[in-house]
């Protein structure tokens, strides 16, 4: 099979392809023939710099190492033991051993869930880091509530996307901040206001939210606590709010990842599955080494509205 590696970190040409055997499922494994993959901010980062600061010591990766966190596909095969799945389940998840392979095995009891089989496997590639993210940081962290007010930084990208979506699910009056460009795509999916963050100062317009979901940097995250009404939340997947400040303040601060329980999961699947929550695909690329640097320089360069999926083909052996 073919897979995608780094042995350093740099610029795109630090990735290379080799070739190795389709791997054999240990006991407790399953083997998942992968549809596809997204590109995701922690791929550019690791491929240039490294691990983030923020990551525990434990999910650091090490040289060499794959990229790719989020995936969707079919298991081929199980190990002795497995009890959760079977041969044929479509499958998405997350796991950060990379997913810049045909083929990955991984622990029945990692980041996977079935998926209805007569939903199109390529969107889903890139459906669960940020609609996981995006409902940690809504419902999990924001805690929203229906008439709540909520402000999302970085309203048009991947998370934020969905950020606005499921906070609509939940009955919120959305703000969100994003380029001129994205106005009418965050109109169609809910959002009430969108505020032009290249022209207009959002700490003018807004004040007194009940929820700010940060997904933009640490910028931005500074100037979001003094928008925030007394009582209200903060939570931050880009940048690590100051607990403290936010307490002086009278408000309560978190930083948002994207783990989620398989209940949690399960509610993501069924709103996709049922149409209320819907994913857009930018860009679409083949898993080939070229195609794959290129969609790390269109990521850098922006701007990202939506998702970029990474095809495999499935049918290849």
């Amino acid at each position: 099979m073919r897979k995608i590696l780094l042995n350093e970190y740099g610029t795109v040409d630090v990735l290379h392809e080799i070739n190795e055997a389709v791997p054999t499922p240990n006991h407790g494994q399953i083997l998942i023939k992968v549809a596809a993959t997204s590109m995701n901010d922690p791929d550019i980062h690791i491929r240039q710099h490294g691990p983030f600061p923020t990551m525990p010591k434990e999910m650091r990766p090490t040289l060499p190492h794959m990229l790719g966190e989020d995936f969707s596909g079919i298991i081929t095969a199980i190990g002795e033991g497995v009890t959760r799945f079977q041969v044929g389940d479509h499958v998405i998840g997350l796991t950060l051993n990379g997913t810049y392979a045909e083929y990955i095995a991984l622990n029945e009891n990692s980041l996977v869930a079935t998926v209805p089989s007569n939903l199109d496997l390529t969107p889903l590639g890139g459906l669960y880091v940020t609609a996981a993210t995006a409902w940690a940081a809504v419902v999990l962290n924001g805690m929203v509530q229906t008439g709540q007010n909520v402000l999302i930084h970085g309203a048009a990208g991947g998370v934020g996307s969905m950020a606005v979506q499921i906070a609509k699910h939940f009955g919120a009056y959305v703000i969100g901040t994003a380029g001129s460009y994205s106005r009418e795509y965050l109109k169609e999916l809910g959002a009430d206001e969108v505020i032009d963050y290249r022209t207009q100062d959002f700490t003018k317009i807004v004040s007194e939210v009940d929820l700010v979901i940060n997904l933009t940097g640490s910028a931005t995250l500074e100037q979001s606590y003094q928008v925030v009404k007394k009582g209200g939340r903060l939570t931050s997947a880009n940048g690590v709010p100051d607990k403290e400040k936010a307490a002086a303040m009278g408000i309560e601060a978190s930083y948002t990842m994207g783990m989620v329980s398989p209940e949690d999961l399960a509610a993501v699947i069924r709103l996709y599955s049922e149409g209320d929550l819907k994913l857009k695909i930018s860009k679409m690329y083949h898993f080939k080494l070229e195609d794959i640097k290129q969609a790390h320089l269109d990521f850098e360069k922006g701007p990202n509205q939506g998702k970029r999926i990474i095809k495999f083909d499935v049918e290849r052996r």
